[in-house]
């Protein structure tokens, strides 16, 4: 009986070889796709994963930049801005002077002023100039700009009366009045009326301080909001035009960026910061 030969067995020596080198290459194929099957498919999670990673990442940082909201800006037509002071703080007096300048290049665009803080911390020559000006802005409001300019500068309000051509006879009437309407001396003598026992009570703008919770000097209000502004002619501006609805072309016009010193005098070199102030607390 013949043996049962296999496939190779029967087959002619060099036609054996090549079915053996085909074949080899065949599963060497097979082998080659079945590895780049599974390499594309592990590299499509690991892209699947790096995609959500960075997903992840960029809603990490961008819930860390919203922690702190941006103050919101309230516009108008034509804005309503008001500072808070008191005559003789040294830091409402830096913001005056930062203020005028801004005061001078839009009073004809905004409804800018100077306001008293309802209580003083400088004694009764804080409280009469707080009613000298009060009477020089009320009624003589064109030369309100060129009193405080001259003031702030060299604490002489006999001579900046004069400077600015205010009516004295027109003007002392208007204080004396004006104490008595607002029983501002008698607060003053009776201490049982002063905040904390301490300070005096100002009673001009009492209804708008409340309104505003203005608790020192100098407070920056734009459009019924507090405002904060570096205390230079050219911060102040800033903060005032970008309350327009549509800023006015005297927006362009470049101001100083100097700080004064607190207190009395033009000298620059002081620190521009929004920070110190004159307050209770």
């Amino acid at each position: 009986m013949d043996e049962k030969k296999d496939f190779f067995s029967s087959l002619e020596p060099k036609s054996a070889l090549i079915v053996g080198v085909v074949g080899g290459i065949l599963v060497l194929g097979t082998i080659g796709f079945i590895v780049m099957l599974v390499m594309t498919f592990h590299g499509g999670i690991n892209l699947a994963s790096a995609k959500s990673a960075t997903t992840t990442d960029n809603t990490a940082n961008a819930n860390q930049g919203n922690t702190t909201p941006t103050p919101t800006v309230v516009k108008a037509d034509k804005p309503v801005v008001d500072l808070f002071v008191m005559a003789y703080c040294p830091y409402g007096l830096q913001m005056e002077k930062a203020f005028l300048p801004v005061w001078s290049l839009l009073k004809n665009k905004a409804s800018l002023d100077i306001k008293f803080v309802y209580y003083s911390m400088h004694g009764l020559k804080e409280i009469q100039e707080n009613t000298r000006q009060y009477c020089i802005d009320k009624e003589q409001n064109d030369k309100y700009i060129a009193y405080l300019q001259c003031f702030t500068g060299k604490d002489d309000y006999k001579a900046c009366l004069a400077q600015a051509k205010v009516n004295e006879s027109k003007l002392n009437a208007c204080t004396a009045s004006t104490d008595k309407q607002f029983s501002i001396t008698a607060k003053y003598n009776d201490q049982s009326t002063w905040l904390s026992g301490q300070y005096p009570l100002y009673p001009i703008y009492d209804a708008l301080n409340k309104q505003y919770s203005i608790g020192g000097s100098p407070t920056l209000i734009i459009n019924g909001a507090e405002a904060s502004a570096n205390r230079t002619p050219e911060a102040v501006k800033e903060a005032i035009c970008a309350s327009f609805n549509n800023a006015p072309s005297e927006c362009q016009q470049k101001l100083s960026d100097a700080a004064t010193s607190p207190g009395f005098g033009t000298a620059t070199g002081g620190s521009g910061t929004a920070a110190a102030g004159c307050a209770t607390n």
